[in-house]
C-alpha cells in the first residue's frame, strides 16, 4: 500500500511557483525548493518528480491563472483592451515586480527539459491564439495583416511585463498598452474608443 502524503499538495505547489518566480529556473536549486516547501528534497521528488518535473508543474499552474485573469471583457475590441489592461493590472499589482514566470525563463529555456520548455511554449501561444481570436471578432481577416497585428500585441504584452518587472510606473505601461490597441485597430480600419483619461 503507498504511504499517504502528509502534506498538502496546492499550498507546496505554490511555494515551488514562488521560488521559480523568484530566483528563475537554473537559479533554483533543489535546496531553495526543500526550504521554500518546507520538505526534505527526497519528498519532494517522491511527490513531484525532479526539478523539471516541479517547474512544469508549477508553470501550469501559472498558464492558469492567467488564463483566469484574462477571461471576460467581452469580445472584439472590448475583449483586446481587457486583456492589455489586465495585463497592465497584474504586472503592477505584484509587490515584487516578479514580470511573467514564462517571459523570465525564455533566456533560460535552453536548460529545460523538452517538456518543461514545451510548457512555457504553450503558455506564450495560448497568449497569441487569445489575442488572435479577439482580433477576430473584431473582423480583422486571416491573413498577413492578421499575423502582424498578433505580433504587434504580443509584443506590447511583453514589453508590458519586462518594463513592468524593471520598475517603470504604470503610466508608461498603459500607454503601451493604449498605444499597441490604437495602432492595431487604426491598421485594420476599426474604430476604437478612446480611452477616458
Amino acid at each position: 500500500m503507498a504511504r499517504p502524503r502528509e502534506f498538502e499538495a496546492d499550498p507546496v505547489a505554490e511555494a515551488l511557483l514562488d521560488a521559480f518566480w523568484q530566483r528563475g529556473f537554473t537559479r533554483t536549486s533543489i535546496a531553495d525548493l526543500s526550504a521554500a516547501s518546507g520538505l526534505l528534497p527526497g519528498s519532494l521528488y517522491a511527490a513531484f518528480g525532479g526539478k523539471d518535473a516541479m517547474f512544469a508543474l508549477v508553470a501550469g499552474r501559472y498558464v492558469a491563472k492567467l488564463r483566469a485573469a484574462l477571461a471576460g471583457g467581452g469580445a472584439g475590441i472590448a475583449g483586446l483592451r481587457h486583456v492589455l489592461d489586465a495585463v497592465v493590472r497584474i504586472t503592477v499589482g505584484d509587490p515584487d515586480r516578479r514580470g511573467c514566470l514564462l517571459i523570465n525563463t525564455i533566456p533560460e529555456s535552453a536548460a529545460l527539459s523538452p517538456p518543461a520548455r514545451a510548457v512555457v511554449e504553450r503558455g506564450l501561444g495560448e497568449m497569441r491564439a487569445l489575442l488572435r481570436r479577439r482580433l477576430r471578432e473584431a473582423g480583422v481577416p486571416r491573413g498577413g495583416d492578421l499575423d502582424r497585428l498578433v505580433a504587434l500585441l504580443f509584443a506590447a504584452s511583453v514589453a508590458i511585463r519586462v518594463l513592468g518587472r524593471a520598475g517603470h510606473e504604470r503610466r508608461l505601461l498603459q500607454d503601451i498598452a493604449d498605444g499597441a490597441l490604437a495602432a492595431a485597430t487604426a491598421a485594420a480600419g476599426i474604430p476604437a474608443r478612446r480611452r477616458a483619461r
